[in-house]
């Protein structure tokens, strides 16, 4: 990366630079691959993470050094209007005016940044292939891709991991995690990096970043390494991302356009929808909350209910799909995850035994903050942390 952000004065090859910059996008790393890089020296840099969603931005500024993280300090910021949707930014200029005022009102001094995000436009496929070379790998996933997606795979930045091999009559096949990501929306969080006068560090995935933050943060209450499967789900405001992971890798993921915004739009003469969301609580199979008549309680308890069915139909797509490794627990975070009794509900619901992500260990927080509200960052978290 350092190489290619020196030359500023020539034309740049962005395809070059974001497969130079996203490597967390391969989830894991090719046998071959990873042995190079075993001794590669890794230096102790700042960085401020940025989880970019279309109602909040979430911001933490750390470090993370020899398995070793530290975090300084996380923000929420309000995300400008129609400044960002599905993932995508969309007003370049309001967005990076925004992050500008942020950094300078909080006096934050770091030279690079990183970006997380999630969008329906990200494609992220299973597929086998017959065992090929390394070197051959993206040409052959490329080809299989092709033949299913009506998309021109020259508009993506495609990365590869190898899950595992299948031995058939066929001979030696691989089965391969294939990940597309568009360039529009990397050079647009590059170009806005760069306007905010920040180094690009990494552009990273939300369910890359979570794989990270449960493998190398660990839960407080509950050691999810106990489980081989299990579903780590985010109520965000515009989608519910629903992530599985088994044996510590991403195995299956999927997008739900519903969110937070429903129930917002509902309830659109409520001062602070979030506030709101706070005070609300699930008990006895009602939907509860002061101040909110009857009538718009069973509104929003239908819309919880229309979640939980969607959530629901996809456990079930991937546990026949995969009938020996069927989901052991589901984790929720994210702003619906606050409402009181959610958790509860969502077990009674889906039969399944669900934990609401509270905190993490207070060693790694360098600040007077204690880590109590951390579901909220933990995709900004995730991308801070690097596999080497």
């Amino acid at each position: 990366m350092e190489e290619i952000m020196s030359k500023e004065k020539s034309k740049i090859d962005f395809k070059k630079l974001l497969k130079t910059d996203i490597k967390d996008l391969k989830i894991g790393k090719l046998k071959k691959i990873k042995k190079r890089k075993v001794n590669r020296k890794q230096k102790k840099i700042k960085v401020i993470s940025f989880d970019i969603g279309s109602y909040f931005i979430k911001a933490v500024v750390g470090t993370y050094y020899k398995d070793n993280l530290t975090i300084e300090n996380y923000y929420k910021i309000k995300t400008p209007i129609d400044s960002v949707v599905d993932g995508e930014i969309k007003k370049e200029k309001r967005l990076a005016n925004k992050l500008k005022s942020f950094l300078k009102e909080n006096n934050i001094k770091v030279k690079y940044g990183t970006f997380t995000t999630n969008s329906s436009l990200i494609i992220n496929r299973e597929v086998i292939i017959p065992k090929v070379e390394e070197e051959e790998l993206e040409t052959v996933v490329r080809y299989e891709i092709q033949q299913y997606l009506p998309i021109n795979l020259d508009d993506y930045i495609i990365q590869v991991k190898i899950i595992n091999e299948i031995f058939s009559d066929e001979g030696i096949k691989l089965n391969i995690r294939a990940i597309a990501y568009p360039n529009k929306l990397a050079i647009k969080y590059y170009n806005l990096l760069k306007e905010i006068d920040l180094k690009p560090y990494v552009l990273d995935v939300n369910y890359n970043s979570v794989n990270k933050f449960i493998n190398y943060i660990g839960f407080v209450d509950l050691a999810y390494k106990k489980h081989n499967v299990i579903c780590m789900i985010d109520l965000g405001y515009d989608s519910i991302n629903v992530n599985i992971y088994k044996n510590g890798q991403i195995d299956f993921t999927r997008i739900i356009k519903s969110g937070g915004k429903d129930m917002e739009t509902l309830l659109s003469d409520n001062d602070d929808f979030h506030v709101f969301i706070k005070e609300a609580k699930i008990e006895n199979d009602k939907f509860i909350c002061i101040g909110i008549n009857e009538y718009l309680t069973n509104e929003v308890k239908e819309i919880i209910d229309e979640w939980l069915e969607k959530i629901e139909k996809i456990i079930n797509y991937y546990n026949n799909k995969n009938l020996n490794n069927k989901i052991d627990c589901i984790y929720i975070f994210g702003g619906a995850s606050n409402i009181s009794g959610f958790e509860k509900y969502f077990s009674d619901k889906l039969g399944i035994n669900t934990k609401k992500v509270t905190n993490m260990n207070k060693s790694t927080f360098n600040s007077h903050d204690d880590g109590s509200y951390i579901d909220e960052y933990i995709n900004a978290i995730g991308a801070l942390i690097r596999i080497y």
